[in-house]
């Protein structure tokens, strides 16, 4: 999970006026330990368990049930955003890998730092990282969720990546 991963992270921006939140917005695998949420009591229970599980030092802020904050962001699964001064959009991703958050956010602090000096521009671009899941650590945390969490995800059939497919080479 990139939580503990993107912690370490915030930690080495603290003195850059960095701020980095997790935002809880539902349970994405609900089963039996940590079922479907009906209230905020019960998700300020659960994101207290997150919180302590993995070790989180960053805030957790919880979005509404109806997940407007989600969805005012996209809707997708383990969304990364940079928004700089002003509110403006550095960075948007569909999910979270920390060593490409890391680039996009030096890239964004450099440009800050020297956009009077140099005359930098900013532009729009798009482009498709990869990452490679440890299923074995993403099973190992369903389970603590729930057998049905387990079921509804590795019972789907996938196309498996040949092992290295992803190296860089």
């Amino acid at each position: 999970m990139a939580a503990p991963a993107m912690d370490a992270l915030a930690d080495r921006y603290a003195d850059r006026a960095v701020r980095s939140v997790f935002i809880y917005v539902r349970e994405a695998h609900p089963g039996e330990n940590y079922p479907h949420l009906t209230s905020m009591s019960q998700k300020r229970d659960h994101a207290r368990v997150l919180k302590k599980t993995l070790g989180l030092k960053r805030g957790i802020f919880l979005d509404d049930l109806q997940g407007s904050t989600h969805l005012a962001y996209g809707g997708l699964p383990n969304m990364t955003w940079i928004i700089g001064r002003g509110g403006i959009i550095q960075y948007k991703a569909a999910w979270t890998n920390v060593e490409d958050v890391e680039d996009a956010l030096l890239k964004t602090l450099y440009a800050f730092d020297t956009r009077a000096k140099t005359g930098l521009l900013p532009f729009y671009s798009e482009r498709t990282c990869w990452r490679e899941r440890d299923d074995e650590a993403f099973r190992a945390g369903l389970e603590k969720i729930g057998p049905q969490a387990v079921s509804d995800f590795f019972d789907k059939p996938r196309p498996k990546v040949p092992a290295g497919a992803l190296d860089k080479g």
